[in-house]
């Protein structure tokens, strides 16, 4: 099932569908929440640009699927930076999926500190 979902998952995103960032959120839930704590007037449409990149589309692939321009994508991980205070040598995609990885390891590592 969850493959499932991952398959409709990026076909929707593709397709440019409005159901994707709704789904996204829904497999990814924690991801939207570490964004939100980032920045808490970050817009869906961001949320949804965030969540494709964190899937490692490309650039172009981004363009191809939002019908913008190679540069439009481009402006925009440029304005994201910013917002979410990333550095310009930091990988924008990277830093995107570290956004989910870090939630669980700090609970994790949490819970074995308790444990010692």
């Amino acid at each position: 099932m969850e493959r499932n979902n991952f398959n409709n998952l990026i076909a929707l995103a593709k397709n440019n569908n409005a159901e994707f960032l709704a789904l996204f959120s829904e497999i990814y839930p924690d991801f939207v929440a570490s964004l939100k704590k980032i920045n808490p007037k970050i817009r869906s449409s961001e949320l949804e640009f965030c969540a494709m990149t964190f899937l490692n589309f490309s650039t172009k692939n981004i363009a191809q699927y939002t019908f913008v321009t190679v540069r439009a994508v481009q402006v925009r991980k440029n304005r994201l930076r910013k917002k979410l205070n990333i550095a310009s040598d930091i990988d924008f995609n990277n830093w995107m999926r570290e956004q989910i990885q870090r939630s669980p390891l700090i609970e994790q590592e949490e819970s074995v500190g308790e444990t010692t």
